[in-house]
C-alpha cells in the first residue's frame, strides 16, 4: 500500500477499528496498527537515534506507546523510559499497554505545551516521534527541555520528511525544525534521512557562556489547534 494511501486512510481505519472492537481492545492493538500505517522502521530509527540498553530516556508526545514500548524493550530492565504527553487519556492508555506487555520500566509524565516536566535532570536522550510538527511553542519547549538533560544529552526529532514525497503540509521541513532548534540554543549533531522517508534529527544544546535568548518564531495556524481530537490514533504533542 502506498504511503499516501496509508496516511489518507489512517483516520478512517482507526475509527473503524475502535468502533468494532471497542476502545479498550483498540488501545492494545493501536501501536501495531500505527506501526503498519506510518511505515517507520522503528528498530533502525532507534539505532540512528542512539538508543541502547541501559539508557535513561524520555519521550515527548508519546501518545499510547507507538515508539515508547519498543524503546522500553530496547533499553531493558536496567534502563527507563519517561513517556510524556499533555493528554491524560493518552497516558492512561499507554500505562495499560505497558502493563499488558509487562514493561515495568515505563513511567508516564503529564506535561504542558511549553514544558515536558520530566521528573529527572539526567536524561541521556529525549525523542519526539510524529509529534514535533504539532507543538504550538516549539522554541519555548526546547529551551525548557534543557534542564532535564544531562550535560551530554541530546534530543532526537523523528518525523515524516515532506521533501521525500509527502504532500501533506502538516509536516515541517528540516530547515524549519533546525530554525526552531537554533533559536532555542541547539545545534545539529546528526541528520539521517534514508529510513522510511523520515527525518531523524539529533540535536544537542550549544555550549555557551551566556544565557540563550530564543528568537520569536511564529508557529503555523494548524499547530495551534488542539491535537488528538477527535481521532484517538494521534500522538499527542507535549
Amino acid at each position: 500500500m502506498r504511503r499516501a494511501v496509508r496516511n489518507g486512510l489512517l483516520p478512517v481505519i482507526v475509527l473503524a477499528v475502535a468502533a468494532v472492537v471497542g476502545l479498550s481492545a483498540y488501545s492494545a492493538v493501536a501501536p501495531r496498527l500505527r506501526a503498519f500505517l506510518w511505515d517507520l522502521d522503528i528498530e533502525r530509527a532507534m539505532d540512528a537515534a542512539g538508543v541502547v540498553p541501559g539508557m535513561i530516556v524520555g519521550e515527548a508526545g508519546a501518545g499510547d506507546g507507538y515508539f515508547t514500548l519498543p524503546m522500553a524493550r530496547r533499553v531493558g530492565s536496567e534502563g527507563a523510559v519517561y513517556a510524556n504527553d499533555i493528554s491524560r487519556r493518552a497516558l492512561n492508555s499507554l500505562e495499560a499497554n505497558a502493563k499488558r506487555q509487562q514493561l515495568a520500566n515505563v513511567h508516564t509524565v503529564e506535561g504542558t505545551v511549553d514544558d515536558p516536566r520530566f521528573p529527572r535532570k539526567d536524561l541521556e536522550l529525549v525523542v519526539v516521534v510524529h509529534a514535533f510538527h504539532d507543538f504550538s511553542q516549539p522554541v519555548e519547549w526546547l529551551v525548557n527541555l534543557k534542564k532535564y538533560l544531562r550535560p551530554d544529552g541530546a534530543v532526537v526529532i523523528i518525523d515524516v520528511d515532506p521533501a521525500q514525497g509527502s504532500r501533506d503540509s502538516h509536516f515541517w521541513p528540516r530547515d524549519r525544525i533546525l530554525g526552531y532548534a537554533a533559536a532555542a540554543g541547539y545545534e545539529k549533531a546528526k541528520l539521517v534521512d534514508d529510513i522510511s522517508k523520515h527525518l531523524i534529527i539529533v540535536l544537542k544544546p550549544r555550549t555557551t557562556t551566556g544565557k540563550v535568548r530564543p528568537r520569536t518564531l511564529t508557529a503555523p495556524a494548524f499547530a495551534k489547534l488542539s491535537p488528538c481530537q477527535p481521532v484517538p490514533f494521534a500522538n499527542c504533542p507535549a
